[in-house]
Parts: C-alpha cells; sequence; structure tokens
C-alpha cells in the first residue's frame, strides 16, 4: 500500500530535533536548498522492516556526496528518540543529520504508516520525499528502492513539476 502523498503537495512546517541538537524546521529548511527526506524505522525495528530501513540509510549515504554536489541536502527521520538516533548515527558514521519525530508529529501530517512493535512505534516501511527549494513535495518514493533513490531523486528535483493531472509524470 503506497502511502497518500503525491507530488505537489506542501511539506508541513513542523519541528524535529536533529542529532546535532538542533530544532530545525522542515519547511525553514528547504526555503534554502532543495531536500531529500527519508522516513525509516531501522534504528529500533527488527527483521524485514529493519533491513529495508538499513538498505535505504546505506544507499543515501552511498549518494550522499553525488546528493551534495548537486545542492541537495539529504536527512533521515524515524520516532525514535534522539539519543536513539545520536547512537545509530554515530555507529554507522552518516553523512547526513538525522532526525527525531518522537512525537510522530510529521508522519502524522505526511500520512505515513506507523507499525508498533512492542513500546516502540515506528515508521512501517522507508518512505522518502524529494522537496524542492518552494516546499512542494516533487517525489514520493513508496516503497523505496535503495538502489535507484539517490538517482531518482536527482531527476525528480532537476525536472520541473507535472502539471495537475499528468498520469504520464507518475513515477
Amino acid at each position: 500500500m503506497s502511502t497518500p502523498l503525491t507530488a505537489g503537495d506542501p511539506v508541513p512546517s513542523v519541528g524535529l530535533r536533529a542529532t546535532d541538537g538542533y530544532l530545525l524546521n522542515l519547511r525553514s529548511w528547504v526555503t534554502k536548498q532543495p531536500l531529500l527526506l527519508l522516513f525509516f524505522g531501522a534504528p529500533t525495528l527488527s527483521g524485514a522492516a529493519r533491513r529495508r530501513g538499513l538498505k535505504a540509510i546505506e544507499a543515501l549515504t552511498g549518494g550522499h556526496d553525488r546528493l551534495r554536489e548537486a545542492g541537495i541536502a539529504v536527512a533521515a527521520v524515524s520516532t525514535d528518540s534522539e539519543e536513539q538516533q545520536t547512537a545509530f548515527s554515530a555507529k554507522h558514521e552518516l553523512p547526513f543529520l538525522l532526525l527525531s519525530d518522537e512525537r510522530r508529529t510529521a508522519v502524522g501530517l505526511l500520512r505515513i504508516e506507523t507499525v508498533a512493535e512492542g513500546e516502540n512505534v515506528n515508521v512501517r516501511r522507508p518512505v522518502a520525499i524529494a522537496v524542492d527549494r518552494d516546499g512542494i513535495i516533487r517525489d514520493v518514493v513508496d516503497p523505496v528502492d535503495p538502489e535507484a533513490l539517490v538517482e531518482r531523486a536527482m531527476r525528480a528535483l532537476s525536472e520541473p513539476l507535472p502539471a495537475a493531472g499528468d498520469a504520464s509524470a507518475a513515477g
């Protein structure tokens, strides 16, 4: 089942705590440069869901330099605590920020599916959104194909937004 987000939707104005300790507002951040934002549940999920999240994170880590050179910022979001995010980021030596959506505000506003596993509530499966500097979602990547994620984001953020009702532009 895919998320109900669509290209052309605005990214919400929501503050998330980053692994560097700062509170970042998604809407304000994207006015500085385009953003590829990955929602994932790997830090505290287990099994296949964890593996899917890790593969998506690995794809972003591997493609980070290409994205940065193209002027695209990268961040990942999970519903885990700042402490869990910081430990995960250090363990995996991530070159981008992780954002904590512990209250699930962003995932709720963006209608991204979550799943409860014991006490934890996580993003069900990785979902990526490419957001232009005007704060408009250019592409929703659901499901995430780690091998194609970086290229798809670069293409989405370099092409004009398709006209409303243009079915051929769906990715």
